[in-house]
């Protein structure tokens, strides 16, 4: 069972590449062929939060960490042991932002100190998709915290969301991930995980939040919005953010830093 990944982003409306605040990754590396490993694939999302100094950095972090953790993020304990390792490996990564403002000559302002004392926060979504051996069967684990979801489409239907599953549920305090570190408990009172059968051409959608309310305010609305989503091409840079641009000019999805990543399985 192989996999297709497309990956597709935008910043805020009329901001630069250099703001956006999401982050993603994908692993492991493509093969000398250009395929993904077909028995286990494993897709990150995070998405800065915007209020917080260095949220982008963060994120990115994140998923740099989460990417290359050795244990499955589809446990609790998993999941927990890769978060305090880029908690842990978060000092250094601020030291080096701080480095690289004295040598472009605008070093951190006092005003900013208070910003950098309180950490970075951001939400993060982890999804393993893993082919058993006897190549016939797969399954999907997920583990989130906060508003950045999973969609599974079979056929012409919406088979399964996480961890979100009614747009009304989606507000503006989502848990989040502190640089600081969180409390174990609070962290697992938080945590969603949930695994899923995967079969032959279920497409997987991965979205951070401003996308994931309007595909399932969407499909409450009896549409199919993931018809709009399968024919997207990563390599026609344009078509995404036309897309994200309509919907945000229309109205109907929040001015955001939007991410997508697409999964067919086949």
């Amino acid at each position: 069972m192989r996999s297709e990944v497309n990956c597709f982003w935008l910043p805020k409306k009329g901001a630069p590449d250099a703001e956006y605040e999401d982050a993603y990754r994908v692993s492991p590396c493509k093969d000398d062929a250009g395929d993904y490993d077909p028995g286990f694939l494993r897709v990150i999302v995070a998405d800065g939060a915007s209020e917080s100094m260095l949220a982008g950095r963060w994120a990115r972090h994140l998923v740099t960490v989460f990417g290359a953790a050795p244990e499955s993020l589809g446990t609790e304990a998993g999941f927990i042991a890769a978060y305090w390792r880029a908690a842990d490996s978060w000092e250094a990564e601020a030291f080096r932002y701080k480095q690289e403002r004295a040598e472009r000559n605008s070093p951190i302002q006092w005003y900013e100190e208070p910003g950098l004392a309180r950490g970075a926060y951001s939400t993060l979504l982890a999804v393993e998709f893993r082919c058993e051996p006897d190549g016939e069967s797969a399954r999907w684990t997920a583990a989130a915290i906060g508003d950045s979801c999973l969609f599974q489409v079979r056929g012409e239907e919406l088979y399964s969301a996480f961890p979100i599953r009614n747009s009304g549920d989606f507000n503006n305090q989502p848990p989040l991930l502190s640089s600081h570190g969180t409390d174990i408990e609070v962290l697992g009172r938080h945590l969603s995980i949930e695994t899923g059968e995967l079969a032959l051409e279920d497409i997987c959608y991965l979205a951070t939040d401003a996308l994931s309310a309007w595909f399932l305010r969407m499909v409450e609305a009896g549409d199919q919005p993931w018809r709009m989503l399968a024919v997207l091409d990563d390599s026609a840079q344009e078509e995404f953010p036309e897309l994200v641009d309509k919907l945000r000019d229309d109205g109907k999805i929040r001015d955001d830093d939007t991410t997508l990543i697409r999964v067919n399985v086949g």
